[in-house]
């Protein structure tokens, strides 16, 4: 066998000691931003029946991290369920009529604790996609935010039923629980492609959004 016959004809790259740039890639994509009345949040966080609910989710990330003692994890509050499940929920209404699948959608939800420069909290929700081809540029985004109104309404009436109720709508995290980070939420209604997530499909509650 001839010494080179196997030879791959590459040559190895030089290794700088002070390298002036960085390996990138531009996506090219659209997106539907989301903005949400932080009173009327406030509002609904202060409901009987969601305060209820917030301290049985409450109870099961705190029987999740007694699991996960070396987890560094917070929970992220009963507004950010909220708005998380609902986001899966428009997603799923979403894509059903804008040309993408849903693994090509992806979400970022903005419920954090910190006040800003301004004051007060902020609340919102970004449905996007993105590609280094074309592929992220098809308009169907662009269109479905015209058309928002709709895509709500069908995101709030996929909430109020799953074809896994009752047993899907009466969970509740509790103790040797299989999803102990999860409230109403399954696969036959708000779970989606762990691609789209950016929680790995936690810290769901599809009965917060319609509560």
């Amino acid at each position: 066998m001839p010494d080179d016959e196997l030879s791959l004809k590459v040559k190895p790259a030089s290794i700088a000691r002070d390298v002036d740039w960085l390996p990138a890639v531009e996506n090219r994509g659209e997106g539907v931003f989301l903005v949400f009345d932080a009173a009327a949040i406030e509002t609904w966080a202060h409901k009987p029946s969601v305060l209820a609910r917030a301290g049985s989710i409450k109870a099961g990330f705190d029987e999740w991290l007694r699991g996960h003692p070396g987890s560094k994890r917070t929970f992220p509050g009963t507004p950010y369920y909220m708005l998380h499940t609902f986001a899966h929920l428009l997603m799923t209404a979403i894509s059903l009529d804008c040309g993408y699948p849903a693994s090509s959608l992806r979400e970022r939800i903005y419920a954090l604790d910190a006040t800003v420069s301004s004051g007060g909290r902020r609340f919102g929700i970004l449905i996007y996609t993105g590609s280094s081809d074309a592929e992220g540029t098809l308009g169907g985004l662009v269109e479905a935010a015209r058309r928002i109104s709709s895509f709500v309404r069908k995101a709030l009436e996929l909430a109020a039923l799953c074809a896994n109720d009752p047993i899907c709508a009466h969970h509740a995290p509790g103790a040797h629980d299989h999803a102990p980070l999860h409230g109403a939420a399954c696969h036959g209604c708000v779970l989606v492609p762990e691609t789209s997530c950016e929680q790995r499909n936690e810290f769901l509650d599809r009965a917060l959004v319609v509560a």
